[in-house]
């Protein structure tokens, strides 16, 4: 008897660490191009997503120096093929700074759902009044779901 029951606790643990690992909700760290689609340049960026059903709200951090960290909210939607997509709203300032961002950004991104690593991967773009206007930046952007391991 005793064994059974050793496996069935196995296997709850088990499929409780499989579900956290493939959530959409939590932080996500990576990178954010600039400079357009075909660049090795970019800033470090970390976003953390919280989800109602299909609606979420996030707070983007994109480090473009040393000592400047762009905080931003954000609001979008998880459709039902796995894209996300949601758009910078506000900026938080820092105390005594006086920096404003010189834009907001919009983001096209597909969730990739995996035990071995989850990844949001896509587009970023300026939002403008024009939309095709030549000097609208853009981006790749890639990132990973941080996970915290307890063991």
């Amino acid at each position: 008897m005793k064994p059974i029951t050793l496996l069935l606790a196995l296997v709850l643990v088990g499929s409780t660490t499989l579900v956290g690992q493939t959530e959409l909700e939590g932080l996500w760290e990576g990178t954010l191009s600039i400079g357009g689609l075909d660049t090795d340049r970019g800033y470090p960026v970390q976003i953390y997503i919280v989800r109602k059903g299909r609606q979420l709200t996030a707070r983007t951090y994109i480090s473009i120096a040393p000592n400047r960290i762009i905080e931003m909210e954000a609001q979008g939607w998880l459709y039902s093929d796995n894209s996300v997509a949601f758009n910078e709203a506000t900026y938080i300032p820092k105390a005594n700074d006086g920096y404003t961002p010189p834009y907001m950004r919009k983001y096209q991104l597909l969730w990739h759902r995996s035990i071995g690593g989850s990844t949001l991967t896509g587009y970023w773009q300026e939002i403008h009044d024009e939309v095709f206007h030549h000097k609208r930046a853009g981006g790749r952007i890639s990132l990973k779901k941080v996970t915290t391991n307890k063991a």
